[in-house]
């Protein structure tokens, strides 16, 4: 006979049987998602450590980027120490984390120091940061330290002074780490957890809480231990206050600094343990109350998710958000992330609309300093051409039309010279070049401009025989773009002198000129690409803002510095050349000349065939024009191909050709004009706005005689066609 169950028995095995299995599957469930909330614990603080740490960099970075403006300047190439003072002064002043800065030898020792340099040389001088500094050649941390009588503690910053590629002095800054332990309170940590500031010894110089306690003391073996291993990671250890913590460390790769984050694991670990011993404890009443409770949360974590997904949204279309906190750790960290991530947006924002304003700014006066000149072009030409105008006016439109012509061409040529320079592409044809005609030509060539303003121009030449290497056309560049800035500020009726005397091993241009000099605040910037001191419609100066940066960029390509300063004793500024002396000439020598080409308005082309190739009309019609009346025959082609075909039948005696043309290049037509023409006498001649140094050679290499770079002058082309045909003067 079976036993008998009782049907009390059956129930409570029924409901054994569902909550044993309930039990067993929330237990191994709820260690799961313990080890999970571990494990995104670790990712949060791997995370939190590297946000810190990136925080830190920057703020060093901030200080080193005050420090590298500041090391740029010429103050730093002798260095002028007096100059160095007044800026190390201003900097402090301007940089309250600034304690000091000390300007020393590449092997530690003080050259200078504000605000006193022979404290500064007894108490950080041996440290050793100035020769670690210059053997890496970039900027390094020190390790924190104390001074005598000095309160707090400090660390130093180290930029390299490099010049012609070597370190010649090393500055650096003293701070206090008062200020790190307020920058980690600053940061988005976690509310118990400490995050410490360790230096490259191990040492820890800021921390979140407690700092009267455990800055200045070695980190513990456990954690050098770690730190010995990887740079960055998570690990569980007992802090120094005794309290078992889940950690995170990371190490920074440039400035040497750790950064250390302590979470009490009784803040991850109490309440999981509180919820699995409930659940061993009555299976029967967790799972009512976890019913309750799931339900609660489940509500709670919808509208917290539906707030942060609305948030989300309204971040993707650029509008404000205002996610709200929440007791839900996962939850509050979504809404903290969506909160920084509005920040960043912001932020970029903010760069972008000033960039955005920058490129209107400099769209606008490119767009002004080219309709100006082309409005006074294409009046006068309409003009011209429809016949509404007197004859008394048609020397004026001329004059006018080539005037702002030249004035769209050095605009363009600007513009082009920056190009090549940032791209590193500009060269140099480096030759003995004497100042004195270099300084004529370029005020004969501004001398129109000063006397339309009644302004006088004076020059003191004193070279001691001595002379200078240099690029002729771009020194005369120069100096013309500083004479062309002083008339352009210099009042009615003012006076420019123009200097040039030996320095030492240099020899030192000045331009003075007597206008209202440059605004203090702005001077530091006045070499600077596209800056200008009034920008707006309400400019009473055109230009791009490019003349003196071509100047700065083109002194330093010829191994020498430039320098801007307003006049102390009367109105106006001063702009000094400084360029390397060569020795004085002997009396026996010359300095070379440039070689011209035969030009003249006499000079004929008379029973000369010339073939023109150019793809634009309106440039074939003008070069057919200017042949025509030196007395050539000429005969056009618009294309490669076009003038192949009248080559087969016809043998001109000159070749003026494009390059860039469609299908087939003029590097190619010379290729293939060169293999038919094997041993027939025929001049070739490059004419085109590709006008680099390797164009140049590239042309002649295709096997063309001359490169002439467009827009040319009608009498250099008919004097170069006449040189190579070897033409004389009519």
């Amino acid at each position: 006979m079976k036993k008998r169950i009782g049907l009390r028995a059956v129930v409570a095995s029924l409901v054994l049987a569902i909550v044993a299995p309930l039990g067993v599957l929330a237990t191994f469930g709820l260690y799961r998602s313990w080890g999970r909330a571990l494990a995104y614990v670790d990712r949060q603080n791997v995370a939190t450590v590297r946000a810190v740490s990136t925080a830190v960099d920057q703020e060093i970075e901030s200080t080193t980027r005050a420090l590298s403006v500041l090391v740029a300047l010429h103050a730093f190439d002798d260095p002028d120490l007096p100059a160095f003072e007044s800026l190390a002064s201003r900097l402090i002043q301007s940089q309250s984390n600034f304690s000091a800065l000390l300007l020393t030898r590449p092997d530690g020792t003080v050259i200078d120091g504000v605000p006193d340099a022979a404290d500064a040389s007894e108490s950080v001088g041996n440290m050793g940061w100035a020769q670690a500094t210059a053997a890496v050649q970039r900027t390094t941390v020190s390790s924190m330290f104390e001074l005598p009588g000095e309160t707090g503690r400090f660390l130093m910053i180290g930029v390299p002074v490099v010049r012609q590629r070597r370190v010649t002095q090393v500055l650096g800054a003293r701070i206090k780490t008062d200020g790190l332990s307020e920058l980690l309170r600053r940061q988005q940590a976690p509310l118990n957890g400490a995050v410490a500031l360790l230096d490259s010894s191990y040492r820890i110089i800021a921390r979140t809480r407690e700092e009267d306690q455990f800055v200045g003391a070695a980190a513990t073996p456990a954690f050098i231990e770690q730190l010995s291993r990887a740079t960055e990671g998570t690990w569980s250890t007992v802090g120094r206050d005794g309290v078992p913590n889940y950690s995170a460390y990371s190490k920074s790769s440039r400035t040497g600094l750790t950064v250390g984050l302590g979470l009490p694991q009784a803040e991850i670990d109490g309440p999981l343990r509180r919820i699995l011993w409930g659940l061993l404890g009555a299976w029967v009443a967790v799972l009512a109350v976890g019913a309750a409770v799931g339900v609660l949360l489940g509500g709670v974590i919808v509208r917290t998710l539906g707030s942060a997904s609305r948030a989300s949204m309204a971040l993707a279309r650029g509008e404000a958000i205002a996610p709200p906190s929440s007791r839900i750790v996962e939850i509050d960290d979504l809404s903290t992330g969506l909160r920084q991530a509005a920040a960043t947006v912001q932020a970029r924002n903010r760069e972008r609309d000033e960039a955005s304003r920058l490129k209107d700014e400099f769209l606008m006066t490119v767009s002004h300093e080219l309709r100006t000149p082309l409005t006074a072009i294409l009046g006068w030409a309409r003009m011209l051409s429809t016949g509404e105008i007197r004859d008394g006016q048609k020397a004026r439109a001329l004059e006018a039309i080539e005037r702002n012509a030249n004035a769209l061409h050095q605009l363009v040529n600007d513009l082009l010279d920056v190009s090549r320079i940032v791209s590193g592409k500009l060269r140099l044809d480096v030759q003995p070049v004497a100042l004195s005609e270099t300084i004529s030509a370029a005020i004969d060539t501004i001398r129109p401009a000063a006397d339309a303003k009644k302004i006088e121009i004076v020059t003191s030449i004193d070279l001691g025989g001595r002379w200078v290497h240099a690029d002729p056309s771009r020194l005369q560049q120069v100096i013309w773009n500083l004479l062309s800035n002083a008339v352009k500020f210099t009042p009615q009726g003012g006076r420019i002198a123009v200097t040039v005397s030996r320095v030492g091993d240099a020899v030192e241009i000045g331009v003075t000129d007597s206008g209202s000099g440059v605004e203090p605040e702005f001077l530091p910037f006045v070499f600077d690409r596209f800056r200008q001191g009034v920008t707006g419609t309400t400019r009473s100066h055109g230009g791009l803002g490019l003349g003196l940066a071509i100047v700065r960029h083109l002194t330093e390509l010829h191994g020498g510095t430039v320098r801007a300063e307003n006049n102390s004793s009367s109105t106006g500024a001063t702009f000094r050349v400084r360029l390397p002396a060569a020795a004085p000439v002997r009396p026996d020598a010359a300095i070379p000349a440039e070689v011209a080409l035969v030009a003249a308005p006499r000079v004929r082309l008379d029973d000369l065939d010339v073939l023109v190739v150019d793809d634009d009309l309106h440039a074939r019609e003008l070069f057919m024009a200017i042949l025509e009346n030196a007395g050539a025959r000429v005969k056009a082609a618009a294309s490669a191909e076009d003038a192949l075909v009248i080559l087969d039948g016809w043998s001109p005696d000159a070749l003026l050709s494009d390059i860039e043309m469609p299908e087939v290049d003029g590097y190619s037509l010379m290729e293939k004009v060169r293999a038919r023409k094997q041993g027939v006498p025929l001049v070739a001649i490059a004419i085109t706005a590709h006008v680099s140094a390797e164009d140049r050679i590239h042309a002649i290499n295709a096997g063309y005689q001359y490169h002439l770079a467009k827009p040319i002058e009608p009498a250099e082309l008919i004097s170069v066609v006449a040189t190579l045909t070897a033409r004389h003067v009519a």
